[in-house]
């Protein structure tokens, strides 16, 4: 029977198998996690040697796969097979080798999980083929998860792995990545591997360790404009930060209000030592000097102007009184955050 990828790597690591898996679909990211899982967690390292076969799609047919198969393990209770970029398989493209694995599938060994892992795409599901397919245990179909589930992915992850993170560290990260999840997860690992158990995940710490090797994005922009670097904010702007169909304008606009809202707090608070400014704006001691020179380029009235210009942006690339293209509504935002009138006098 379908069920989704989370719910099949969940029974996984409860040890619930099924003799069966065909995993498809567009997203690649939960596909290479379960078949990871098979091949390391599934049997014991002494075991994997006997009992753990690996197959590629272009280099294999439906008969010999079949027969390691029908094989019972050696020295264990159970084998694992896998077939690995299974789309390519040709025997999986014709009559005949998709009826000797539905034989199969009525009849399989139950000492022996057999996983295909078909991706970029899935079977189609009007053949005879595919619906005698979706009547099997198990189908999996792995889509592209859509913007707004992304958030709950990133959250869902970070936990797993022992930290928490802020809403705002979730929207950089998604500007940055936007739907892969494979770069996200990856990404969030390197954060991992550099913070303590359990720490919050920051925006400073995703510019960091994310965004430092990145040289045009959003970041790169909040921190020539808490520098009021000039040429360094127009190349940016020149380049991949406002290519708005790889980062959403609204993330931009969120990102460089948080900066703004933190300087406010600064200025109204007089906590201009290190370790108070920290507290105040809640980021690590260690991020808090570019926030305390930042504070040095700014006035109270211009932070409260930016501010201003931030709103208007919003809702101008909302629709409301505004004939200009998001592009040009970005870029006249950021010509007005480092252009204000007190910097002509």
């Amino acid at each position: 029977m379908a069920q989704s990828a989370e719910t099949l790597l969940k029974a996984l690591k409860k040890s619930s198998y099924t003799p069966f898996y065909f995993i498809q679909g567009e997203e690649t990211y939960y596909i290479d996690e379960i078949i990871k899982y098979m091949e390391s967690s599934i049997l014991t390292p002494m075991e994997q040697s006997f009992n753990l076969t690996i197959f590629y799609g272009m280099e294999c047919n439906m008969a010999t796969l079949l027969t390691q198969a029908r094989r019972f393990p050696m020295g264990g209770s159970k084998q694992v097979v896998v077939v690995k970029e299974a789309q390519e398989m040709a025997d999986l493209k014709n009559n005949a080798g998709q009826r000797l694995l539905l034989d199969y599938i009525n009849h399989p060994q139950p000492t022996t999980l057999l996983a295909f892992a078909y991706k970029y795409k899935t079977i189609d599901g009007r053949s005879a083929f595919g619906k005698a397919l979706a009547t099997k245990e198990v189908l999996v179909t792995s889509n592209k998860l859509y913007d707004r589930q992304l958030p709950d992915f990133i959250h869902a992850f970070v936990a797993d792995i022992g930290l928490s993170i802020t809403e705002e560290a979730v929207w950089m990260i998604q500007a940055y990545m936007d739907t892969d999840l494979s770069k996200i997860a990856s990404e969030l690992q390197k954060l991992r591997i550099n913070l303590e158990p359990g720490t919050e995940i920051t925006p400073e710490m995703v510019i960091h360790y994310i965004g430092s090797h990145k040289p045009f994005n959003v970041f790169a922009l909040q921190n020539a404009i808490m520098k009021k670097d000039y040429p360094k904010s127009y190349t940016i702007m020149s380049h991949a930060v406002f290519s708005l169909k790889d980062q959403s304008p609204f993330i931009i606009i969120a990102i460089l209000y948080g900066l703004f809202s933190k300087l406010l707090l600064l200025h109204e608070s007089k906590a201009l030592t290190p370790a108070k400014a920290a507290q105040v704006i809640k980021v690590p001691p260690y991020f808090v000097q570019d926030y305390l020179h930042a504070l040095k380029q700014y006035t109270l009235s211009q932070i409260l102007k930016n501010i201003t210009y931030l709103y208007e942006a919003d809702l101008q690339l909302k629709g409301v009184e505004c004939s200009m293209t998001d592009d040009q509504i970005v870029k006249e935002l950021i010509f007005k955050l480092m252009h204000d009138v007190e910097d002509r006098l």
